[in-house]
């Protein structure tokens, strides 16, 4: 695993897929598999070098608004160091799961063109008025192609993909099927969903 420098502390990532590839795609999620290859026989599909990047909850506390120096506005400051020195003067393809989702969307949107492809899985949309009223600006500006993917028993429900297909610019809603989420408690998680994300956020690198 490789360190990044984030406030008194590091963010852990791994790089896995191909290396060199000229598309790269970069996954933020939680836990302890947040590191790891979602699957690695499908990722082994596709021309691609996907950078996992392991987020925990101090990373993603108090959204990034107006500016102001919260822990997760520092994370995506220091995501977009991350980013900027993986994938030098590239467009790339950014996938949040879960809790990790308002962090990619916040990211994405400080990067401008630069996130062509968004994906998010799992995620919530905001649960309060205030929250709503701050995250809307950014989802009405995001240059990014998105696709909004839920399904299972949460913990994101298709009014939530709603919410946030509704206020962006470019986006797709999915809604995964019970019989293909294959996790135990019937949550949707970014495995059952790889090959959709890795289609959307790797748009042509996909191997004949």
């Amino acid at each position: 695993m490789s360190l990044a420098p984030w406030l008194d502390g590091e963010l852990g990532y791994r790089s896995f897929g191909t290396p060199g590839a000229p598309r790269a795609v970069f996954v933020l999620r939680t836990g302890d598999v947040s590191t790891t290859d979602p699957d690695a026989r499908v990722t082994s599909g596709y021309d691609v070098r996907v950078v996992a990047v392991g987020l925990d909850a101090p990373e993603l506390e108090d959204p990034p608004v107006f500016g102001g120096q919260t822990p997760a506005g520092l994370t995506v400051e220091a995501l977009r160091d991350l980013l900027e020195r993986e994938a030098p003067g590239a467009t790339v393809g950014l996938v949040g799961e879960r809790a990790a989702g308002p962090i990619a969307i916040y990211l994405a949107a400080a990067m401008g063109p630069v996130v062509d492809r968004l994906a998010i899985v799992g995620v919530a949309s905001p649960s309060d008025p205030l929250s709503r009223d701050l995250r809307t600006p950014l989802l009405d500006h995001l240059d990014a192609e998105a696709l909004v993917i839920v399904g299972g028993e949460g913990p994101a429900a298709v009014a939530d993909a709603e919410w946030y297909v509704g206020r962006m610019r470019e986006a797709e809603m999915q809604v995964v099927p019970d019989d293909e989420i294959g996790s135990v408690n019937g949550e949707i998680t970014l495995t059952s969903v790889w090959d959709r994300v890795l289609a959307h956020v790797a748009p042509g690198a996909a191997r004949r």
